[in-house]
This record gives structure tokens, sequence and C-alpha cells, in this order.
């Protein structure tokens, strides 16, 4: 809520950090919110907003409903979908949402190697047994190399791409399904087309690189994890949703993949009674892909970038098409 001055307002997450939030303060009365501070308090906060610089809380109708001046949403990061904004109440108000495609690409893809390597070389497990004394255990738990696995991405943009261009020096094959994308142009990346089921059948390691929606929820189900090799692991660090969480636990108890690494679930945070935390061969981190330094700096910047060329009356430099 404002204090009272003339200034434009403008509410930012207490988790963005920008260079350049002091030029915005002296164009706006900024008000600083935790993502975590509950729907009531963000109603109380965005009353007289024109803009909201949001990195993890979600915008919900009953959020945007208290915001009647609000004219733009900047994302620090690259995710535009329902579970981050109500996408109908934007479109129905014509607000405009800004984002950074690409911003953290080189963080998530990081990420995605690394799940996919200490989940072949057991990371995770060599490291309790170490702790709990047992060298001799953790010296016969012999893990497996990536090299000349073949890896199939599903969703071959800027994040699979990335992650491509680091697994190829490991030696792996690159295989790609993008339904956005024709053959020559996954080709032209550096990969090998392949239709879904084709691609699920034949790779060793499985990335999901797409966004949430309609058409992605439960991409990957009980079928299609029935379609995957026994030795194949599954690495989701896009949304949580695509794929079933119960079936991939049935999939895993049953034996009939090697391993996952999830970096983002259907129900976040997780519960302590998640099934899937039971399982040795799963790997689980809190939806921090593309949450590091370098890159939360960057896309804060751009986001409050964004906000300050609002409130000088100039267009969006990366507008979201809704």
């Amino acid at each position: 809520m404002s204090t009272g001055s003339n200034k434009p307002v403008v509410v930012i997450e207490d988790s963005v950090i920008s260079n350049n939030v002091k030029e915005l303060k002296s164009m706006a009365e900024v008000i600083t919110m935790s993502p975590y501070a509950g729907v009531d308090k963000w109603i109380i906060a965005v009353k007289d907003a024109v803009a909201v610089i949001d990195r993890k809380m979600r915008l919900s109708k009953e959020v945007l409903d208290a915001a009647p001046a609000l004219k733009l949403i900047a994302r620090t990061g690259i995710g535009v979908d329902e579970t981050r904004i109500d996408l109908n109440e934007v479109r129905r108000r014509n607000i405009v949402v800004t984002y950074n495609p690409g911003i953290n690409s080189d963080s998530v893809a990081e990420l995605t190697v690394m799940l996919a390597l200490s989940i072949y070389r057991k990371l995770f497990i060599l490291n309790r047994y170490v702790r709990e004394a047992k060298w001799a255990e953790g010296q016969s738990n012999l893990g497996n190399q990536i090299k000349g696995k073949a890896w199939g991405f599903i969703g071959f943009g800027n994040a699979g791409t990335h992650v491509a261009n680091i697994v190829k020096s490991f030696g792996c094959s690159i295989n790609a399904y993008d339904p956005y994308l024709n053959k020559q142009a996954i080709v032209e990346r550096g990969g090998n087309p392949l239709e879904l089921d084709a691609l699920l059948r034949q790779c060793d390691i499985i990335s999901i690189h797409v966004p949430l929606m309609d058409s992605t929820k439960h991409l990957i189900g009980e079928r299609e994890l029935n379609l995957m090799k026994k030795d194949a692991i599954l690495i989701n660090v896009s949304r949580g949703g695509i794929v079933d969480d119960t079936a991939l636990y049935r999939a895993l108890k049953g034996g009939k993949l090697r391993g996952a690494g999830l970096d983002t679930l259907e129900d976040e945070p997780i519960h302590v009674t998640n099934p899937l935390l039971t399982m040795d061969n799963v790997i689980i981190t809190p939806h921090i892909g593309g949450s590091t330094h370098e890159a939360v700096i960057a896309g804060a910047e751009l986001a409050v970038n964004e906000v300050v060329r609002l409130l000088k009356g100039e267009k969006p430099l990366s507008p979201y098409k809704l």
C-alpha cells in the first residue's frame, strides 16, 4: 500500500537483487515484499501498484484483482505460465508481462548435467556411505560413465541446446523432440530429430526443457515411462506437472528406470511424506535450476529496467506474447 507519496507505486520481491534499483527508487515508491508473505499481505501491497517485479510469488487472480492500476508484471526469469501468473486475468486486462528468455540457460544447463552425472556415478549414495564410515561399501558400489550415451531432449530451445553443447564433450549423442521446431531447425542446432515415442525408446538420458501448458501437462506419464529403457534416467528441470510424479514413483519403485533428477515437482514445496523422498536413485533440488547468483542478478536488472522504461513512457524490450 502506498505511503502517500505522489510517486507511482512499484512492488518488488525482496529476493530480487539488482544494481539499478536506485534509479527505480528515484522514480517510484518501491514496496518490498517477501514472496512468502501470504496472499492477504500481497493484496494490501499491490493496491496502488502500477508494476510488480516478480520472481517467486504466484500472482493469482485474487492478487491481480486487488491491483486495479497494474500495467506491468516484470518477470526476472523465463517462466510465464499458470504456475506464476493468472494468464486469463492478465489477458483480460491487457496487463503487459515481460520476461527474460535465455537469461538463466547456462545455470539450468549446468544443473541438468550435474544431476545426470550424480545419478550415473551414484554421488549422493557414495557420499552417505563415507559419512556413515562405510568406505568399503562405497568402493564396491560402482557407477557408470555417460560417455557414449544417447541423450534425448524434450524441448530444444535455449536451455536444451546449452545442455547439448556441454554433453557433446562427454561423447553423448544428441537427439531431440520439439513440436515447435521442424527437423531442419533441430539438425541446425546439432540434434538428431526424433518423435517423442522414438526418443523415449532409444535414449539413455531424457531431459525436459519445455514450458508447462495444457499440451505438456503430464506429457510424461505411465505410458511414456513404460517406453523408456530400463536403465534410463529422467531429468526434469522445467516445470512440475509435465511429469506425472505418481507414475514416476511407480516406475522407479518397480525398477523400470535407473533414476531421476528433479528440480521441479507437481506440488511445491515438496511434502515430507512424498514417496519420491524415499528413493535412493532420486535427486531432488528445490526448483533452483536457474537460480545462480549470476543469473538472478542479470534477470533482476533486466526486470527493473523494464519497469524504469514503463515509468519513462517507453515500450518494453521483451514483452511476452500472450
